[in-house]
């Protein structure tokens, strides 16, 4: 199967930096839907090609940006990990939206989904607010739920920005964030070990200049805001309540507390009032359950999720759809 891939940019919802984006687009085969994805902090769209061309096998176009402050939207080292001096994490929500208003321009006759990993999940979640109905359905892996700490951490992280510079990268930040992440790993080989089981994947994220950073103290501020907001009452209240969701995790995924976090957020929607919600906890699995051992299992699941997700649209058959005019 042949697959065109583009990249562009936009200017960022922060007025300054230009924000690189990818298109895939399966050729030759009946066109399904859109799948958009949203990378997790300290990593970029092009860790998930493998998966995007899985996806594109299905017949969907896939499409994802990095962020600010990630991947190929940095034009200098010193940038990554840096939003803005204020108001980043609401930049990161504006930019994803920003693309999904492009391609529901360009195809607007597409179902469209929405997937975030990990600090995407939490800009995804935050999306849905404004965005749930235009989708056809989000899938949330290795998402959070709310932390008492949060709060603080945003003063701390404050109060280094304005005494140490907005730029500067807090190794007492970091160590707070990422401290316990390895606790329950016998013998890790890497601070990176609660990723993935594959060291494969932990050794080429651990020799990669552009997830290996530390986020500057204002990124660290804007990810625990990012963490405050998603998990605020009135944003499981704005979710539209027919909106379908999938939640996917590993059972040994700090980030989620185990289970505990993933299940907090999924209850938090339901007593919202959100139906249609899926749960898959993946045994023994860390937090990339798409970089994990059984990384074919979660590709599987979303699979059969999405087929059950296109068919409840029942939407009219697509030939191979045709972009319109921008």
């Amino acid at each position: 199967m042949n697959i065109k891939c583009t990249q562009n940019i936009y200017k960022s919802a922060n007025g300054v930096s230009n924000v690189t984006y990818y298109i895939l687009v399966p050729e030759e085969v009946e066109i399904r839907g859109i799948i958009q994805l949203a990378h997790g902090m300290c990593e970029y769209f092009s860790r998930y090609t493998a998966f995007a061309k899985y996806l594109c096998g299905l017949g969907f176009i896939v499409c994802g940006n990095d962020h600010i402050g990630h991947g190929a939207s940095v034009a200098r080292p010193s940038e990554l990990g840096f939003f803005s001096t204020r108001d980043g994490w609401k930049y990161l929500v504006e930019d994803v939206e920003q693309l999904t208003e492009r391609m529901q321009r360009r195809y607007p006759d597409l179902p469209y989904f929405l997937l975030g990993h990990s600090m995407g999940s939490l800009i995804a979640r935050l999306c849905l607010t404004d965005y749930g109905n235009r989708l056809a359905g989000c899938i949330l892996i290795g998402t959070a739920g709310p932390n008492a700490a949060a709060a603080s951490a945003v003063r701390l992280a404050d109060s280094i920005a304005r005494s140490r510079g907005m730029t500067y990268r807090s190794g007492l930040l970091s160590s707070l964030t990422f401290r316990g992440y390895n606790r329950r790993i016998k013998q890790p080989h890497t601070v990176f070990d609660w990723l993935s089981r594959d060291e494969d994947v932990v050794s080429l994220y651990q020799s990669d200049e552009k997830c290996n950073f530390i986020f500057t103290a204002t990124g660290f501020r804007d990810l625990y805001t990012l963490l405050i907001k998603a998990n605020a009452v009135q944003t499981f209240r704005r979710t539209p309540h027919d909106l379908p969701l999938l939640f996917l995790a590993g059972d040994k995924d700090p980030v989620g507390r185990y289970g505990e976090g993933v299940r907090r957020v999924v209850n938090l929607y339901r007593g919202a009032g959100v139906k249609n919600i899926e749960v898959i906890f993946y045994k023994d699995a860390r937090h990339e359950v798409l970089n994990e051992l059984g990384r074919l299992d979660a590709f599987a699941d979303i699979s059969r999720w999405l087929e059950s997700q296109l068919t409840a649209c029942a939407e009219p058959t697509h030939e191979t759809a045709q972009p319109t005019a921008t």
